[in-house]
């Protein structure tokens, strides 16, 4: 008996302690493990995905591991997303073959694994050491992640569907909680199995216990306090009172105005007025009723480790709309005019039915959207030297950012117009920031005090919930 709690407290160890989703501070691999967790067979697909595509790509990136690790951050990044999205296109074929059922539910997310945070981690780690043990750690991470999937779905899909892989576990009778296989249920059953696994695993010595903000805040507090005295007698400072600036309510008064100026002019000329009907649905509908972070369950590793301040928030934010629009759009001309056309041209020549925009579509939106990511910062760097040192560095980080890619995989494969791609694209990039931002700020309250059970991202992660909740009961009002 013994021996038995022990093996299992040392695969406990294994696997729970450097796991990315559950115990973990890191912030990574949230977005697959909330939206592919309601089923137990969209998760067993995924992590066997990921596994698939972590061990493959490793494999044929390890060989010139000395050339990719002398190239800077953002050409690595680039190199290793094109490798994996190879994968991922293999994969993807697979998977369609094999479960065309379970792949026609998650094929927009098994793209996106080209952008898992995870994947380009554990790659990226894997380049500094041997072979042998690279393996090992991609074993061990891509595991972890899978059972972390399993344990999620074990808990969603039962609650929300009754069944487990087809087979029936709660009878009829008892009531389905359909909230758990909606985004906001993903959003507070990772929140409560990080609340509930975290102070039995640091109990237990699997996890370490980090120290939270009161004890820093104590401490910090105390030092304080032995440096303000003088004498034995403490320096009481009172922070000044800032009152509430003119200057924003004024903007903010102009431009409502403006705004309302705007739409009035818009309905009085027909043409505009068309185009504005049509296209202010797919922006409302972007922005609150199907965003991109609390409905698609995408964007949240950068939003978690982004809305710790709030300058970097709102400049992410910034970089993020600008490099969703512009890319999502030159995605779209690169797709209809060279993708379709060059596939026309080969049809006329060839008896094979081979369509490349259905084959390589994927690899070609990473590379544009590369290329387009360093040429922004080249023309940045050399004509608005200010802008690019503020906003640089989050520039190189967008694109592992998976709302960038899925901002044009959602849209153009479908045939969506270039209007209407490149305004959902906007609304996509302006729902993230408008998260970001307010996340940011109730992080900056201590709404919730972080503890050894409360930590930071497990807050952030119920405050995300909370917000897809009300994001929900917004989009049950049928405006248009």
């Amino acid at each position: 008996m013994v021996g038995l709690k022990r093996n299992i407290r040392l695969i406990s160890k294994y696997f729970m302690r450097d796991n990315l989703i559950l115990t973990a501070g890191a912030g990574l691999g949230f977005c697959s493990s909330l939206a592919v967790t309601n089923k137990l067979a969209n998760s067993l697909t995924m992590g066997l995905g990921v596994t698939f595509v972590t061990a493959g790509s490793f494999c044929l990136v390890y060989p010139f591991k000395r050339l990719i690790s002398a190239a800077g951050t953002h050409h690595k990044i680039s190199l290793l997303m094109i490798i994996v999205s190879v994968f991922v296109a293999i994969f993807g074929f697979f998977a369609q073959a094999f479960v065309p059922e379970i792949t026609a539910n998650i094929k927009a997310y098994i793209d996106l694994i080209t952008t898992n945070c995870i994947v380009l981690a554990v790659i990226s780690e894997g380049l500094t050491v041997d072979f042998w043990e690279a393996q090992r750690k991609i074993f061990k991470a891509c595991l972890g992640y899978s059972l972390a999937l399993v344990i999620l779905s074990f808990l969603r899909e039962p609650l929300g569907f009754g069944t487990i892989m087809g087979f029936s576990v709660i009878p009829d009778t008892f009531p389905r909680v359909i909230l758990m296989i909606t985004p906001v249920g993903g959003f507070f059953a990772l929140a409560a199995f990080r609340l509930l696994l975290r102070p039995f695993l640091i109990k237990t010595g699997i996890v370490f216990a980090e120290p939270s903000a009161c004890e820093c805040a104590s401490a910090s507090a105390s030092t304080e306090c032995a440096s303000a005295t003088n004498g034995g007698i403490p320096v009481v400072t009172i922070p000044p009172k800032r009152g509430i600036s003119r200057t924003p309510l004024i903007v903010i008064g102009l431009g409502v105005c403006l705004f309302i100026s705007l739409i009035i002019h818009i309905k009085t000329i027909p043409t505009i007025n068309q185009y504005y009907i049509i296209l202010l649905p797919v922006l409302l509908n972007a922005l609150f009723f199907d965003g991109i972070v609390l409905s698609k369950l995408l964007g949240l590793c950068p939003l978690i480790n982004k809305s710790r301040q709030i300058d970097a928030a709102w400049k992410m934010g910034v970089a993020v709309i600008i490099v969703t629009t512009l890319s999502t759009a030159l995605n779209w001309l690169v797709y209809n005019k060279v993708l379709v056309n060059c596939s026309n041209l080969l049809a006329k020549y060839s008896f094979l039915p081979i369509r490349l925009e259905s084959i390589f579509y994927l690899t070609v939106f990473i590379v544009t959207i590369a290329v387009f990511v360093q040429i922004l910062s080249v023309l940045l760097r050399k004509f608005a030297k200010n802008v690019y040192e503020q906003m640089g560095q989050f520039l190189e980080l967008i694109t592992v950012n998976c709302i960038v890619l899925a901002s044009a995989t959602f849209t153009i494969p479908m045939g969506a117009k270039f209007l209407v791609t490149t305004i959902t694209a906007f609304g996509y990039g302006l729902h993230w920031m408008m998260v970001v931002v307010w996340l940011a700020l109730l992080r900056r309250q201590r709404l919730f005090v972080p503890t050894t059970a409360w930590d930071e991202d497990t807050i952030a992660i119920l405050l995300l919930g909370i917000m897809a909740a009300i994001f929900t009961g917004i989009g049950m009002i049928h405006i248009f």
